[in-house]
């Protein structure tokens, strides 16, 4: 009898051995151990948590169960899910170690204590809902003292508790509650995964819901185990190594994708020819009752239609671009790689604000708003037209032109927004230095006199609304001949340079600096006080710091021309003049002509001094 146990035992070895000889990849023998000892692995999965896992007429679906039952088939093992337990009960299980495994959870600091974590294998932007009825949130520090729902045991609860202590959470049992709260306004706003919050907002049509901010996180899912199986953790990473990516990408873009597939709009507007194929797709549709079937049809006409589409966007420079109503894109031709650097697999399912820099973020949001509010007064949106700046895989910013159009539902709800976005940089620094040269001085980079002239014709309107006084500065450099006669204009130019610079230093931001030409300088100083006394008094003591700073030395190193290093050491002063004004009650011209005045007053009594020209109001 005893040679018959060892016979039998050895055979169940033997056979365990050959079992594990079918995985496609390499196991150590404590693996090998490991998993005949662990015939059935206990696992835990969220039933409420579409599209990735959930239960439905007692039966598990989601993409994770797919990668699951995939990963089931590569090792020969068997997953055993734990039934009808909601989330908070699965994490208190592992906490227990009474279950072996978890399928979607991502890694936080808490959990690292009680689970081991595979590389994850879903990343998803963590984003911020609200009910539309305030303007967008650009942040999670804009929630601080707020009333913020998330889902109970969800990672973004220990992170929000932890991170951002000012946050007011409403903890509740479920992503369609958490929801709820927010679409009703009892909550300011919902944070969460983009994927799981879409899939509630359309289940239940929470219209009112809308995609309001980004948040620094990512909800990146992958296995945990419990800490007591660490040759699980290894056996799993290896597994999930093992699967082709293609099918993998294929089988999570089936079920995550929002649209799951080109938009019809967008296909009839960019490829009016795929509309006979969608006619015979919606035909086929009609007629066929077999649901295994349809899919089968629509899915080979939609790969049609994609390929015709490709064809048409693929050759072409400008990028053609596709969101959803949370901003997410949903569709971007492969011609952003060439525009950006990016690929569109690097891209889908990114937020849109992420193409764009800071401000540009800030003035794209502004405009949505606006359309927003439009369209809610029963205004009709027409395509509109912006130029932003883009952010591109190299670290450069690149300037973008946007033609977007909106897509409305029969109801006239807007469901999405597509458009074109063209490459216009080239342009864009052609235009500036136009500018450049219609407004701007070309040594100092200061605005010119005709720039100088719309400054002017501002604030005098500006001023005739306040009623308070402003002023307008001549100041002439004295001693700057002799240095252009002694060194060569080089260093004249060096020079006045350094006299824009000290001028725009000593200046507020209200104010503004000029070069007429030459050693000619004008400052025009905002609204001082409706007091003409107080005002000279205060414009007085701006000048006079301004007299002082042009007087102190100006110290220059160069080369002459037997290449010789010189130092040089310049004291230049400089005599100014000073008209103050109120209002439009004299014209720009005659003020002008008052302060030359005043500052060839200011040269005739010795120089390095202010003169005020005292103008006779009008009453």
């Amino acid at each position: 009898m005893a040679i018959i146990l060892v016979f039998l035992f050895s055979y169940v070895n033997i056979f365990a051995q050959e079992k594990t000889d079918f995985i496609p990849f390499v196991l150590t023998q404590n693996e090998k151990d490991w998993l005949s000892s662990h015939p059935i692995i206990k696992v835990g999965v969220d039933k409420d948590y579409a599209p990735y896992e959930w239960l439905e007429n007692n039966e598990y679906k989601g993409v994770v169960i797919e990668y699951l039952r995939l990963i089931e088939k590569v090792i020969g093992i068997k997953f055993q899910i734990v039934t009808n337990k909601s989330w908070d009960e699965i994490i208190n299980l592992a906490k227990d170690g009474k279950i072996d495994m978890i399928t979607s959870i991502t890694n936080t600091p808490e959990r690292n204590k009680y689970l081991n974590f595979t590389q994850y294998y879903r990343s998803s932007p963590v984003i911020i809902i609200d009910n539309g009825k305030n303007s967008f949130i650009a942040g999670l520090k804009y929630l601080n003292n707020k009333k913020v729902s998330v889902e109970k045991s969800y990672f973004m609860e220990e992170l929000l508790e932890n991170n951002y202590p000012n946050i007011k959470l409403e903890v509740v049992n479920s992503t369609k509650e958490a929801l709820e709260l927010t679409n009703i306004g009892k909550v300011d706003a919902y944070v969460g995964d983009v994927g799981l919050a879409d899939n509630i907002i359309k289940k239940y049509n929470f219209s009112n819901l809308r995609f309001s901010g980004q948040t620094e996180y990512f909800s990146n899912q992958g296995f945990a185990v419990t800490k007591n199986n660490v040759e699980l953790l290894s056996i799993l990473n290896k597994a999930v190594k093992s699967l082709p990516e293609d099918e993998i990408q294929k089988m999570f873009n089936y079920w995550l994708n929002v649209d799951r597939g080109i938009d019809v709009k967008t296909i009839i507007f960019y490829a009016l020819g795929t509309l006979f194929i969608l006619l015979v797709v919606i035909y086929w549709i009609y007629r066929l009752r077999s649901e295994i079937t349809q899919r089968k049809i629509v899915e080979n006409k939609l790969k049609e239609s994609e390929t015709l589409y490709r064809q048409l966007t693929e050759d072409i420079n400008d990028v053609i671009w596709k969101i959803n109503t949370n901003f997410i894109i949903t569709y971007i031709s492969p011609s952003d790689e060439r525009f950006r650097g990016y690929k569109a697999s690097e891209v889908i399912g990114k937020s849109v604000f992420e193409l764009f820099t800071d401000e540009s973020i800030f003035i794209i949001k502004k405009e949505i708003k606006e359309r927003l509010e439009s369209l809610e007064k029963g205004i009709r949106l027409s395509p509109f037209t912006i130029e932003l700046q883009h952010k591109c895989k190299d670290g450069s910013i690149i300037w973008g032109e946007i033609l977007s159009k909106q897509e409305m539902d029969i109801e006239g709800n807007i469901i999405g927004y597509h458009g074109v976005t063209r490459e216009i940089t080239k342009r864009k620094e052609l235009q500036e230095k136009i500018e450049q040269l219609a407004y701007r001085d070309s040594l100092t980079k200061l605005p010119n006199r005709r720039s100088l002239n719309d400054k002017m014709s501002f604030i005098m309107s500006k001023s005739e609304r306040s009623q308070k006084y402003c002023a307008l500065v001549f100041i002439d450099l004295d001693n700057f001949k002799p240095l252009n006669d002694t060194y060569g204009h080089n260093v004249g130019d060096l020079l006045l340079i350094e006299v824009a610079n000290r001028l725009k230093n000593s200046i507020r931001k209200l104010d503004v600096v000029a070069r007429l030409g030459g050693d000619e300088f004008v400052i025009v100083f905002d609204e001082f006080d409706e007091n003409k006394d107080i005002s000279k008094e205060n414009i007085f003591k701006v000048v006079e710091k301004i007299r002082i700073y042009l007087s102190q030395a100006y110290e220059f190193n160069i080369i002459n021309e037997k290449k010789e290093n010189i130092d040089i050491k310049h004291y230049c002063t400089a005599s100014i003049g000073v008209c103050m004004f109120k209002g439009e009650q004299i014209s720009s011209l005659n003020i002008f002509r008052c302060a030359d005045s005043a500052m060839y007053e200011a040269k005739e009594s010795g120089r390095n001094t202010i003169k005020f020209y005292e103008l006779v109001e009008k009453f």
